[in-house]
């Protein structure tokens, strides 16, 4: 279980391209934000994909990882874990980024996007993917 001083989610979203601010680093672009796909046929190969969170603030270190989860609760891809540093004001929030590459779904469904610190998911976007039927 999350101890209180643990942060709290406050958003994922899954997008095509993430841009940061080389001066303003808290400055974060998300390009076109996904919340689900349609493919041509199965198993779909997406090539690069972005997973952004954003959490309240912490005075401590923490890890996250995120994780990409079937409906048969089966792990389709997951992010290496990363160290997050403390924020010297809690007003501030956290923004963590992953990136999966060769992001490979077998089958049409609904996918979760969960979001762990320390090891506790925290939060799921549901991702929907879907066949394109042409007519």
């Amino acid at each position: 279980m999350p101890s209180p001083e643990s942060p709290k989610l406050i958003g994922i979203i899954l997008c095509e391209r993430i841009l940061q601010d080389v001066l303003r680093r808290d400055a974060i672009s998300c390009i076109n934000i996904h919340n689900g796909m349609t493919v041509q046929s199965f198993p779909a190969v997406v090539p690069l994909v972005f997973a952004f969170a954003q959490t309240t603030g912490s005075h401590h270190e923490f890890t996250y990882q995120f994780k990409i989860i079937d409906r048969k609760s089966q792990v389709v891809a997951m992010s290496p874990p990363a160290k997050v540093e403390p924020l010297p004001n809690l007003n501030m929030t956290h923004k963590i980024i992953s990136a999966f590459t060769g992001l490979i779904f077998q089958e049409e469904g609904m996918y979760d996007v969960v979001l762990a610190l320390d090891g506790q998911d925290i939060g799921v976007l549901p991702f929907q993917v879907m066949q394109a039927h042409l007519t």
